[in-house]
């Protein structure tokens, strides 16, 4: 297991953000001993729901697709999650994983064990009210994406989808193409659409080149074009300090298909 920076004196901004914001050195010395660094590949599970509540996790780099199986054990997708996203805890306090959460591109963590945040928020009152604000913070920005993708066209909100889930570099640094392993189900019940509409648009885009998507597999190939028919971005604006994504959860995948 990796030593997470923030043991090694170097500043995480998100764990400084989450966690440690306002505290004396001495307490945030304390909390970095605590945090490990993680990293997995794209398709890596972290937890499946019912499974022991074992670590907590901050997002610091990657998306990761949360899904929950209704009562005839069918897998539904719940929320996407990325960079400064507190992951897992809101088991604080229970046994359990709530829901499955798997990675869609390569991520790194900081992980915490769940018994050691409990000690933690029990001790100190001022992380307690760091980690309240912070989950505050993504049901307010979920809620505000489900208006933002009210007002989007049907084609405006898969090609915004993309970009905001493939955001950054497109190359890793073996040199190939980054991909989002994303099925066009999925992407339907993100965006609150039908399946037939996702198809005929990421049709669309393959054929005018704009993106490559062999076997779910998709590709960015012409940002700027994908930008042009975005509109405004999905991307809701973190802190001035935080320059990153949060919390992405589908609307009610009942509303019309806009067009």
């Amino acid at each position: 297991m990796d030593s997470c920076s923030c043991q090694n004196d170097e500043e995480c901004r998100f764990c400084e953000a989450k966690l440690c914001s306002g505290l004396p050195k001495l307490q945030v010395r304390d909390i970095r001993g605590l945090l490990s660094l993680y990293n997995t590949g794209p398709g890596d599970t972290l937890f499946r729901a019912g499974d022991p509540s074992t670590y907590l996790y901050i997002v610091r780099e990657g998306q990761i697709k949360l899904t929950r199986s209704d009562v005839d054990g069918r897998e539904r997708l719940i929320g996407l999650v990325g960079p400064g996203y507190l992951l897992g805890f809101d088991t604080i306090g229970n046994p359990m994983y709530g829901c499955s959460a798997m990675t869609l591109t390569p991520s790194v963590f900081c992980r915490i064990k769940h018994n050691d945040i409990v000690k933690v928020l029990v001790k100190n009152s001022k992380v307690s009210l760091n980690v309240l604000l912070a989950i505050t913070e993504q049901l307010a920005q979920a809620q505000t994406l489900v208006r933002v993708l009210g007002q989007k066209t049907a084609v405006e909100k898969v090609a915004a989808l993309l970009l905001n889930l493939l955001p950054l570099k497109t190359e890793d640094e073996a040199g190939k193409m980054q991909v989002l392993h994303l099925s066009r189900t999925e992407i339907a019940e993100i965006l609150g659409i039908t399946v037939e509409t996702v198809s005929r648009i990421m049709a669309q885009f393959g054929r005018e080149a704009i993106i490559k998507a062999p076997r779910g597999a998709i590709s960015i190939r012409k940002r700027k074009r994908l930008e042009a028919l975005a509109g405004s971005p999905l991307q809701l604006g973190p802190p001035s300090h935080i320059k990153s994504r949060r919390a992405f959860t589908p609307p009610d995948t009942h509303a019309r298909d806009v067009h």
